[in-house]
């Protein structure tokens, strides 16, 4: 079993780590190509711009598991830090709960909408199923990690013990 933790952390990290990097480095060089082709050949690049969205696309797809893990998620923390260590834990178990909901609910319609997709981007022609597919590892990462959320505010509120 720890050999197959391992093995998933590892994979992960690959996704949520290289992934982002490569796609933003992709990003970052077809900006440089589009400017140069623009302003010293004078010639357009018709698919940088796709390539510049799919590019941002992919690098959130991928990051955002990694952000959720290193909680450095945007989150609205204003009333959560005002409160006693009770209401955050029930803060917290309710906003996992929530979202793991949702999630879950609208997993399998997005897959279907996915594989079901015939379309294909409008310069590359790459199928839009290629260009979501990534979106649906995000959904996946999210759910799982929510469950880590939940699992842990049960384990640190154990640690604390209750509100003093």
């Amino acid at each position: 079993m720890d050999n197959f933790k391992k093995i998933g952390k590892k994979i992960v990290d690959f996704l949520g780590v290289f992934i982002p990097n490569i796609t933003f480095l992709v990003i970052f060089l077809t900006f440089m190509v589009t400017i140069v082709s623009r302003y010293f050949f004078k010639t357009p690049v018709t698919w940088s711009y796709e390539v510049s969205v799919l590019g941002y696309m992919w690098t959130m797809f991928f990051g955002v598991g990694k952000a959720m893990e290193a909680d450095e998620h945007v989150v609205f923390g204003l009333v959560y830090d005002a409160v006693k260590p009770r209401t955050q834990f029930i803060f917290k178990v309710v906003y996992n709960t929530f979202l793991l909901i949702l999630l879950v609910i609208c997993f399998v319609p997005c897959f279907q909408s996915m594989v079901g997709k015939k379309m294909v981007t409008g310069v590359l022609k790459l199928p839009y199923t290629v260009v979501f597919a990534p979106f649906m590892y995000m959904l996946a990462e999210i759910i799982v990690r929510t469950c880590i959320n939940i699992r842990n505010a049960f384990k640190e509120y154990k640690e604390g013990g209750k509100e003093s």
